[in-house]
């Protein structure tokens, strides 16, 4: 029996492994980023602006709105053809800031997918609801699912309008993740669009916009659109080389490097013309 000395230990008043109430730091509090739309090319009766909730810390770099993913916004809301009546899916979306802009730029369907953590995909979620019309999500024109690169494709190709595909892929600063760069390729090759077969075209593009975030790695960086060429057959087309600062100041290697967004086009090459037999045999 505990002697009345050390009773108080055992009734819970004094508890020797219990931590302090402030012994571990605060969870960092959310942030709001608003994202301000150039006048120029906001298309009437969609909002000037788009507000972006961000967690407060997450481990995969899911608490930032990138660089990459503002210039993409700005691209869609230049050239709003390429998603126009198209279906959308973003990959690794975190704030999920073009696939908003996609939704307000006249997609058919904007499927918008992150890793399957909880924070994650109900951040996105919030995100739809404080910047696309009820009535929209109510119908299903704008999806948010939790999807791993690589693995099994069959709940987000359900969300296509399409065979199981999609027009558009957004790849918003995730190239710099190498060891996922083959999962991350095969995820384009399965839910991108095929050309069709008689030649006309129909093929999907997906957009791959990024930062060298670390300058001595770029060549790594670069190596996905050397591999969706090389071992997919897709074209890479340039489009974009905007230098907007760094993310972070202090951060290693060349700022000019560390500040600029490269935007490229992965594509399927135009279809060989067929041949035509003017031999006249039979």
């Amino acid at each position: 029996m505990a002697s009345p000395r050390n009773s108080g230990a055992m009734d819970g008043d004094f508890n020797l492994f219990q931590e302090p109430e402030d012994y571990y730091p605060p969870e960092p509090e959310d942030k709001i980023e608003v994202f301000e739309r150039n006048p120029e090319w906001v298309a009437a009766g969609t909002p000037s602006q788009i507000t972006v909730n961000l967690l407060g810390a997450h481990p995969l770099w899911g608490h930032y709105l990138w660089n990459a993913a503002k210039v993409f916004a700005n691209y869609l809301d230049e050239h709003k053809h390429i998603v126009q009546d198209k279906s959308v899916l973003e990959l690794g979306a975190a704030g999920a800031l073009p696939s908003l802009v996609s939704a307000c730029n006249g997609a058919s369907r904007v499927v918008i997918t992150d890793y399957p953590d909880h924070d994650l995909v109900e951040n996105i979620r919030r995100n739809v609801r404080a910047n696309i019309p009820e009535d929209k999500v109510a119908r299903g024109l704008v999806a948010v699912e939790g999807f791993k690169w690589g693995y099994d494709i069959e709940k987000i190709a359900q969300l296509s309008t399409q065979n199981g595909t999609f027009d558009v892929l957004i790849l918003s600063d995730l190239v710099f993740n190498h060891s996922e760069h083959s999962a991350l390729l095969r995820s384009v090759d399965q839910l991108m669009a095929k050309p069709r077969a008689d030649g006309s075209g129909g093929g999907g593009e997906a957009y791959v916009f990024f930062t060298h975030h670390r300058p001595w790695l770029a060549d790594k960086d670069m190596d996905f659109l050397t591999r969706a060429n090389t071992e997919f057959g897709l074209t890479v087309t340039r489009l974009v080389e905007d230098y907007t600062g760094a993310m972070f100041d202090s951060d290693p290697g060349d700022e000019r490097v560390r500040g600029t967004v490269h935007g490229f086009r992965l594509s399927y090459p135009p279809p060989s013309p067929q041949k035509v037999d003017c031999s006249g045999s039979k």
